[in-house]
């Protein structure tokens, strides 16, 4: 005891050498002596990279001094070496044994004979004597050995197997033949070596040895003969001495795994562990753990958990790791942790008093399914536990959103779908497919290539219409994922105008929805973004009336039966048709409104079909093109419509059966690439419409017939209206609706005696069963002679007539319908005939003759 305590005396007069409570053992070269240093010729270390001579043949007295592992120079240091934990050796068993498996208790003498092997199961040793004989190999699990004097023979091995970390605390010395192997195959953090005041380290030639040996006082001698091969450190406040062609070996991992053993003795370890938010109530065991960030920092508690309670007499580190998957429902193993992960991060935490805060950097990456797993020790654990609670660590945005087209009704990226105004620009049909592509990110703005979810799309805002607004529904169909970006090519939109969305996935992080996390901390936005323009998909129509037509388009006329071909009529009721704007489900866009409503008169199209004759539309006006709101309006036909059957060669009396097909299209967007127009579906057709009063249609032609009579008395003409039958022209005895002027009948070629306007036309009224009431003013005496009358039934009158003894000019009847072939191929040519007076007396006993009507 005595000397002990002198030679602790001693460590105070030694420069830069300074006593410590227990702790980190210095770990900056592969040898440090505090007493004296001794290195034969021909020795080496290398840093992993290089290998340079040591300083060699000297003796270093008196100072602190090093090996510098970068060049091979012995070098001034100073230093502190932290005592030993326990401070005294503790006391060693009674018992012998020889046993091929010794397991953790206290020996007296343990032998392992010459050639043999043995294998201690780990645990806490206290061994008076282990004899290890010649080429025996002792295999030492993770453990404490606490060994009084140590010896190995010629050849023998210690091997750390299980791996972990072996303390070999030696209180008097150990002692090792030539050729031992130690750890030869290890790594330096398994093999901790610490030898007690006065204790000594003997190792002959050719000796090698992984690990490090540590002896905190002045007392120690740590020697290697020649030829050894030292993996580690060796550092004393005492003396080292190492023999010719020593090899040392200290690259920065064995720097690192030097800097890691403490001479403290471990905390007895707790039985789990637990980590939650830092907000956790203090004293819990339990807790959440909520919705993170990819790209950002945060923290967590570590708890260290015994008999059901935090553990506060545990001050330790505890290796962190976050286990990451992309997916949930991950198998759980005995500790609470997932069968299959990536370790996504390794942290330390140095727990005080059974509990700490360890901070953790940002993950990149977006995972779904996070758990934190706590290990103690940090190396070679034995205790091991994760969180009781998963998180996810989510994207902290969608950027770079994209809404676009190929054209109208195909989803592509050719066309940007950001259209705002009312007129020009991209449109896309409501409810046709189009693309929408997204980036998951996180906070430093970089790809989350995990990222593989469906997020919905949001509404947030009706851009058109401005006011009135109804907003659709917004479907995103089926998302694809690649490198963390999202795409669909099935998104539609059921209305018509712009809108502003966002896309949004509150579901990513649904391992989170039960412990408190917000749906702002859970939930993965965009920035809202405006899409646009949309149009109806198409329109339909449907009859909103029972259009009639006028028969002889004469209403007046109260015994009409027909109507004579190439005779304009028009209704009595109009076509009117709704127009319905619908998207491609067949939906009602109820925002093609006010200045989204782009239909107008000329974008109606009403053709009709007449069989047998064909129908001549050329009088059919622009209808009235209404809009009544809420995506609907109306096409109401123009109320001087006409139609009439083309007039070329006879036909039989037929019933007219006229169809009208109403249809609208709006083409004021069609001037944009790839927008096209929108058209009629369905068309509003009207099927054989009546008639007010019989459907009959005849061909017909006016005929005059040549008139003589006395110039003292008035001439009537024979004018009849005839049609086709079938085999000839026959008297129309049902005309009694066609009406004819005076003013119709043009006079000309005056002859004889016969001048000008000595007679007068009179006609009037409508006709009697095909007849007419046409009549000549007696001429008076001496004025015989003839006149030729034409009826000008055309659109264009010639010549002049004479009504009432005054000479006008003649007027158009506008009845082509009536007009005969008397001349070439067409019926086109206006009935003639000659009125002659006091020209024919006829025979000599007939003094007058009348005919009567």
């Amino acid at each position: 005891m005595l000397k002990r305590i002198l030679v602790c005396l001693l460590v105070f007069l030694i420069p830069g050498v300074a006593v410590a409570a227990c702790g980190a053992v210095p770990s900056s070269s592969p040898v440090l002596a505090g007493s004296k240093l001794g290195v034969d010729s021909g020795s080496t270390v290398n840093n992993g990279t290089s290998t340079n001579n040591i300083n060699g043949g000297a003796k270093y007295d008196g100072t602190l001094d090093a090996i510098n592992p970068n060049t091979g120079a012995v070098i001034s240091a100073s230093s502190s070496f932290p005592s030993l934990d326990p401070a005294t050796f503790p006391g060693t068993g009674s018992t012998d044994t020889s046993a091929a498996t010794v397991g953790a208790g206290a020996y007296d003498d343990v032998t392992v004979a010459d050639l043999s092997s043995t294998s201690f199961s780990g645990g806490s040793y206290f061994i008076d004597k282990l004899d290890i004989g010649k080429s025996a190999t002792v295999n030492l699990a993770a453990g404490s050995y606490f060994i009084k004097t140590l010896s190995l023979g010629d050849g023998s091995r210690i091997v750390v197997s299980p791996s972990g970390t072996v303390r070999l605390y030696i209180d008097s010395k150990a002692t090792l033949d030539k050729n031992t192997l130690i750890n030869a195959a290890g790594a330096v953090a398994d093999l901790q070596v610490l030898l007690y005041p006065g204790a000594d380290w003997d190792a002959a030639n050719n000796v090698t040895f992984v690990g490090i040996v540590y002896a905190p006082d002045i007392s120690s001698k740590i020697e290697f003969g020649k030829d050894a091969s030292i993996k580690g450190a060796l550092v004393t406040a005492g003396e080292v001495k190492l023999g010719k062609d020593a090899n040392l070996i200290f690259s920065a991992a064995d720097e690192a795994a030097v800097g890691g053993v403490s001479t403290c003795v471990a905390p007895a370890a707790p039985g789990s562990f637990n980590a939650f938010e830092p907000s956790t109530g203090a004293g819990a065991i339990v807790g959440v753990i909520k919705t993170k960030i990819a790209g950002s920092a945060f923290s967590l508690d570590v708890v260290a958990i015994s008999g059901g309670a935090q553990a506060n007499s545990f001050t330790s580190s505890a290796k962190v790791e976050l286990l990451g998957n992309t997916s949930t429902g991950v198998a759980l193993d005995a500790n609470n942790c997932p069968t299959s992960y990536t370790v996504l991060q390794t942290a330390t935490a140095a727990i005080n008093n059974g509990r700490s805060t360890v901070g953790l950097a940002a993950v990149s990456d977006a995972w779904k399914n996070v758990r934190a797993r706590v290990s103690y020790p940090t190396t070679s654990p034995s205790v091991t536990s994760c969180s009781t609670d998963n998180f996810a660590i989510r994207p902290a945005s969608f950027g770079g959103v994209t809404v676009s087209d190929t054209d109208s009704v195909t989803a592509g990226a050719a066309r940007t779908l950001a259209n705002t105004v009312v007129a020009g620009g991209n449109v896309h049909k409501a409810g046709r497919p189009f693309s929408i592509a997204a980036m998951a990110r996180n906070a430093a703005d970089a790809a989350t290539a995990n990222y593989a979810g469906s997020p919905a799309a949001s509404l947030t805002a009706c851009v058109l219409p401005v006011a009135g607004c109804t907003l659709g529904t917004l479907a995103t169909g089926t998302w694809s994922a690649a490198a963390g970006t999202v795409t669909t090519a099935g998104a539609s939109y059921s209305e018509v105008g712009a809108f502003a969305m966002k896309l949004v996935d509150a579901s990513f992080a649904a391992v989170d929805a039960a412990d408190g996390s917000t749906a702002a901390e859970m939930t993965i936005e965009s920035a809202a973004l405006n899409v646009g323009r949309f149009v109806p998909d198409h329109f339909e129509l449907a009859t909103a009336s029972v259009p009639i037509f006028k028969t002889f388009n004469d209403p007046a006329c109260a015994t009409r039966s027909f109507t004579y071909v190439g005779q304009p009529f028009g209704y009595l009721t109009l076509p009117k048709a709704t127009i319905t704007a619908k998207n491609a489900a067949g939906a009602t866009t109820l925002d093609y409104a006010g200045a989204l409503w782009k239909l107008t008169p000329s974008d109606v199209k009403q053709p009709y079909t007449p069989p047998p004759v064909t129908l001549d539309d050329g009088l059919i006006g622009l209808p009235v093109v209404t809009s009544t709101g809420g995506g609907t309006g109306t096409i109401t036909s123009n109320a001087s419509d006409m139609v009439a059957y083309v007039r070329t060669l006879p036909i039989a009396p037929f019933a007219a059966a006229i169809d009208l097909k109403m249809s609208i299209s709006d083409s004021t967007e069609n001037s944009v690439a790839g927008n096209g127009q929108i058209d009629t579906a369905t068309t509003a057709d009207f099927l054989n419409i009546a008639f007010d009063s019989g459907n009959e249609i005849r061909f017909g032609q006016l005929v005059l017939s040549n008139a003589h009579g006395s110039e003292l008395l008035g001439l009537p003409v024979p004018i009849e209206a005839r049609y086709w039958n079938g085999a000839g022209f026959a008297r129309n005895a049902a005309d009694s609706c066609t009406q004819l002027a005076a003013a119709h009948v043009s006079l000309s070629n005056w002859q004889r005696d016969l001048n000008a306007c000595e007679t007068s036309v009179s006609l009037s009224g409508r006709f009697n069963a095909g007849r007419g009431n046409l009549r000549f003013s007696a001429p008076g005496a001496n004025n015989t002679g003839s006149v030729d009358l034409a009826v000008q039934l055309g659109a264009i009158a010639g010549g002049t007539t004479c009504v009432a003894g005054v000479a006008t000019a003649a007027v158009a009847a506008s009845q082509t319908w009536l007009q005969g072939r008397w001349s070439g191929a067409d019926y086109d040519d206006n009935p003639v005939a000659r009125a002659s007076f006091g020209l024919h007396r006829g025979s000599k006993p007939l003094i007058y003759l009348r005919e009567m009507y």
